[in-house]
């Protein structure tokens, strides 16, 4: 008979190397209705050229899309806006830096924050736009979003996918709404959701998703990459009122000057910006939460209310949900979460009997795995 031993293990979060830096941005530049048409005209009969290739066409909104420059990381919008005044016309290019910089580059990295790393984006797109219908020098163009971005990898699958499954319950910050990810296909919605987190601002969006996943739903693993066990990526989307506010305060800089400015300042904006939207507390399981709720100075409804909203959070999906279904059972919820940040816990229990005893929450990761490796301790049962 095989006998059962418990062996304690350290799994590590840790920092990818290019940091926190830009993953995307979009350049948006207004033409006249007369350039308008020309390069939507030129474009279309370059195509004409190629029988068995599409890579410019009308979407469902009347606007053309080209991609032409996608293994550059490109994707371009030509739009035109109706109005009852003056209709206007611009053009809008996505642009992943890394991949234009180098094609071959993973869909994993970033662009390193580095100075080169603007001065060679630079150089990139004006090379690859040199003698088309497109202006090619990109401080021409306005930037109109731009994406924050860092990775941490994890090491431990098991971790990793625990640690997804409890992130997607937080709770949706104050002056945000939840936004899910839509697709035609519902159960790939509703499959891609369970790996996805999108909170929208007024200015910006917190997003937190498994970067492994979508590269894999997505067919951008390239054939001879080795994937890691988990990648966790953190983006705050920057739309243009938030930009245009940073290039106020920064006395209105050049296109490059001001990716450059972002690059710099994004690990701050970043940690900044979740640590304002979520408390600083760790996963543990939910005999943890018991104990401490039980050990603390809580007393009464609240410590019941506490003790209710771990219970349901094993198995509703969302802190979002079980509040709202408390607060109609009768529940004061209004201060919940608050009594749950001073104990430095989150109500979100991780599996019962899980290999670990606590997971790090998403504002320690960030303020942390800059300095160093993260540190999970678990027990792996062998049997001999």
């Amino acid at each position: 008979m095989s006998k059962r031993k418990e062996v304690t293990k350290t799994s590590y979060f840790t920092l990818e190397p290019d940091g926190f830096s830009i993953h995307t941005f979009e350049l948006s530049r207004q033409v006249t209705p007369g350039g308008y048409y020309s390069i939507k005209d030129n474009l279309y009969s370059q195509q004409k050229k190629f029988e068995d290739k599409v890579w410019i066409y009308a979407d469902e909104y009347g606007n053309h899309i080209c991609t032409l420059y996608k293994k550059y990381g490109i994707r371009i919008k030509l739009e035109h806006n109706h109005s009852k005044d003056v209709d206007t016309y611009f053009i809008r290019i996505v642009v992943n830096p890394r991949k234009l910089i180098d094609p071959e580059s993973s869909y994993i990295g970033i662009l390193p924050p580095e100075e080169s790393s603007i001065e060679q984006l630079e150089k990139a797109f004006e090379k690859l736009f040199k003698k088309t219908v497109f202006e090619n020098d990109i401080n021409d163009y306005q930037l109109t979003r731009v994406d924050l971005c860092t990775n941490i990898r994890c090491d431990n699958k098991k971790l990793f996918r625990e640690l997804i499954r409890v992130l997607r319950k937080l709770p949706t910050p104050p002056k945000y709404s939840r936004e899910k990810y839509k697709h035609k296909n519902k159960k790939k919605a509703n499959k891609y959701n369970k790996h996805y987190l999108r909170f929208h601002c007024g200015t910006h969006e917190l997003i937190i998703y498994d970067k492994t996943y979508q590269m894999q739903d997505n067919n951008l693993v390239i054939s001879y990459e080795e994937m890691p066990k988990g990648v966790l990526r953190f983006e705050v989307h920057c739309e243009r009122a938030y930009l245009r506010d940073v290039e106020k305060k920064s006395g209105e800089p050049s296109t490059v000057e001001l990716l450059w400015q972002l690059m710099q300042e994004s690990e701050e904006r970043i940690t900044g910006h979740f640590s304002r939207c979520f408390p600083d507390t760790a996963f543990v399981q939910l005999e943890e939460i018991e104990r401490r709720i039980k050990a603390s100075s809580f007393r009464g409804n609240n410590r019941k209310a506490m003790l209710e909203l771990a219970s349901r959070l094993q198995r509703l999906q969302s802190v979002d949900k079980a509040l709202k279904k408390m607060a109609e059972d009768g529940y004061a919820t209004s201060d919940l979460l608050d009594k749950f940040e001073k104990l430095g816990i989150s109500p979100v229990p991780l599996w019962k009997n899980f290999c670990a005893k606590e997971l790090p929450g998403p504002v320690e990761l960030l303020r942390t795995v800059s300095d160093g490796e993260v540190a999970v301790e678990y027990l792996k049962v062998k049997y001999k």
